[in-house]
């Protein structure tokens, strides 16, 4: 049965329109071939969503909440998104699964919920312990506070995207994962190659496939040399993730392969995430003066939970990651019971718009405002449910400590535009007064 005869008109595709939804159905208003017109409104919402997102979110949310097309059904309401997050057993994580095997294998966070995700996000557990956060703040924060004092001495500006905010997640995960390049930037590249074929290349691009497929395997070959060095007992001993890795392999419940591949995933999840969300929270800041006094204010007095609340809220502004994407298992109906109930048909694409669904004020009080302090389950940059980001709770702690000391400089403000890398930061220049 086609899906136009069980949705209300409102999330059909010619429902009410504003002037971004009338020029998305106007592309299919002028005909052609089917393919070709998927093609266009599927470009269509990703050029909105990459450079005009919260005028677009804003229109989906009050005109078409769950917006059907042929490439993709778009939701955009809180309720909503929190709804698709939350039935793991009907949308699946699998269009990220093809992407990782082809570069570090099953990763846990592109496993559906089956005996074998349990297996592994078990091992997850074990090894990535909640009691380490506070030894994982010790090391960020001791690393940044060098770093800044190393570029603060110097005259005139500084750049701070090479040399700390992708340094110092490097270096954690060299001191606490124990998977170490030989050299920084070398690491910094294939976290970079690896994201982005997880998690941007939505149109299947091979020359954002192939440097991937690269990172992946020059990753295995690191880490092969580094967990025979550990095995032969040539490696320093340490309790780091790897040690822990090693320890279960000894008795018998991990084997090699997903030794490589959580090693692997943990940093190509952790780096350049931490880095561009480091560096678009300071740009919010500093969009924001009050906000940046007040996080300065909060740096300086050592206050970390108020700074995290700050650099967390700016981030809701900028986030680096505008959705998450599942296919539908079954047929489902969506927000049941409200008047924009649509059936979700079985093979269907979904993109859960989070950055939408922080700005609905049907759930948020006053979205549009710069509020410290919201309820924590209104904010999804981790997303929610079974698969939300496992690392969130150092990134919780990551992020704000690499900011702290920087904005404990007196005057700090931007020296220039920040440059990129496609959607990574590669630039930022700062300064003090």
């Amino acid at each position: 049965m086609p899906i136009t005869e069980t949705v209300p008109a409102t999330t059909a595709t010619h429902g009410t329109a504003g002037p971004l939804l009338a020029a998305f159905d106007a592309i299919a208003d002028k005909g052609g071939d089917p393919k070709e017109i998927a093609g266009r409104q599927f470009r269509y919402i990703l050029d909105q969503i990459r450079g005009n997102a919260l005028p677009f979110f804003g229109e989906l949310r009050e005109d078409r909440p769950i917006l059907v097309s042929p490439a993709a059904t778009l939701v955009s309401r809180f309720r909503d998104v929190e709804e698709i997050l939350h039935r793991e057993t009907i949308f699946s994580v699998s269009p990220y699964l093809p992407r990782m095997m082809g570069v570090i294998g099953p990763f846990v966070l592109s496993q559906d919920v089956t005996p074998r995700y349990d297996h592994d996000i078990s091992i997850m557990r074990l090894v990535v312990q909640r009691e380490d956060l506070s030894r994982v703040k010790q090391l960020v924060s001791h690393r940044a506070a060098r770093i800044v004092e190393t570029l603060a001495r110097g005259h005139g500006p500084f750049e701070i995207v090479q040399t700390l905010t992708r340094k110092v997640p490097v270096r954690l995960a060299a001191e606490y994962f124990g998977f170490a390049a030989s050299d920084d930037a070398q690491m910094m590249e294939w976290a970079r190659a690896g994201f982005r074929e997880f998690f941007i290349n939505l149109r299947d691009a091979p020359e954002m496939r192939a440097p991937a497929v690269a990172a992946g395997t020059e990753m295995r070959a690191r880490l092969d040399a580094l967990l025979a060095e550990r095995i032969a007992g040539r490696g320093e001993h340490k309790d780091d993730v790897m040690d822990r890795l090693l320890r279960l392999r000894a008795a018998g419940v991990v084997d090699d392969e997903l030794i490589r591949r959580t090693l692997a995933g943990l940093v190509i999840g952790m780096i350049e995430t931490t880095s561009q969300a480091a560096v678009q929270a300071l740009l919010v800041l500093f969009s924001m003066p009050d906000a940046l006094a007040r996080a300065a204010a909060a740096a300086r007095a050592d206050d970390d939970a108020a700074l995290s609340d700050l650099v967390f809220e700016a981030l809701r502004f900028r986030p680096i990651n505008p959705m998450v994407v599942r296919v539908a298992r079954e047929d489902y109906l969506l927000a049941a019971g409200e008047p924009h109930a649509t059936l979700i048909s079985k093979g269907s694409t979904v993109f859960a718009l989070t950055w939408s669904a922080m700005f609905d004020p049907r759930v948020l009080e006053q979205p549009e405002e710069f509020r410290p302090g919201r309820p924590g389950h209104h904010v999804l940059h981790f997303a929610t449910g079974l698969h939300s980001c496992y690392g969130r709770y150092i990134s919780q702690i990551q992020i704000p400590q690499i900011l702290k000391p920087l904005l404990r400089l007196p005057g700090l403000h931007p020296a220039g535009a920040p440059e990129y890398d496609g959607t990574f930061p590669q630039k930022l220049l700062v300064s003090t007064s």
